[in-house]
């Protein structure tokens, strides 16, 4: 049997913090290209351990909040001492089950932009993840995927875990999404903006049920 994935491994859970991350996943090159005004609840999708957190918190209008969903529940305990510790009051990180089908809460409330950061090349159908999440996103807002290009890079995990971008767009397609900008990260990593397209993400979730 093969042993945790890998993005349960402690080991990568020290990464996601490291250097060797921040090198390839540049905070401010990323966020600065996003449509980030007039945006007031933010969901950061599979949010590890916060990488990005800061990062929002300081480029997002004053009232703004960041809602962080993940389904590990070591890291969401550190990203809740950590609010606590730094008295956060502008960040809620909340516990998701793993399902290849997100269904997040209704208690939250609908987003102003969704971000994914090296998460929907973990489910071995990102188009269900893309379709759940979608589901809480508001009209005409934006979902922003950022991941690993399918190479070797200096750092991360191995080439099999990682998915292309042209798979990815694959997957964003099927999940009735239209990509209206490509960021510009580096060789490694890749980053699109999308909307749901109204007709399609119709079509693919009625077709699902």
């Amino acid at each position: 049997m093969r042993g945790l994935p890998f993005y349960e491994d402690p080991k990568y859970h020290k990464y996601l913090l490291s250097q060797a991350r921040a090198d390839l996943f540049p905070v401010s090159r990323i966020l600065n290209q996003l449509p980030l005004y007039d945006t007031h609840n933010v969901l950061d999708f599979g949010m590890g351990n916060g990488y990005f957190l800061d990062g929002f918190l300081r480029n997002l209008p004053d009232d703004a909040h960041v809602w962080g969903a993940e389904c590990q529940e070591l890291l969401i305990d550190y990203c809740l001492q950590r609010k606590v510790k730094e008295k956060i009051e502008r960040f809620t990180p909340f516990y998701i089950e793993r399902t290849e089908h997100p269904l997040l809460p209704d208690w939250i409330p609908p987003m102003d932009l969704i971000f994914c950061s090296c998460v929907m090349s973990t489910f071995a159908d990102p188009t269900l993840a893309l379709r759940g999440i979608g589901r809480v996103l508001r009209e005409k807002k934006p979902v922003v995927v950022i991941d690993w290009e399918r190479k070797e890079a200096p750092s991360g995990p191995e080439l099999i875990q990682k998915v292309s971008r042209d798979r990815m767009e694959y997957f964003i397609d099927e999940a009735g999404y239209n990509i209206s900008q490509r960021l510009k990260i580096n060789e490694f990593v890749y980053g699109m903006v999308l909307f749901k397209d109204p007709e399609k993400f119709e079509e693919t979730v009625y077709y699902q049920m």
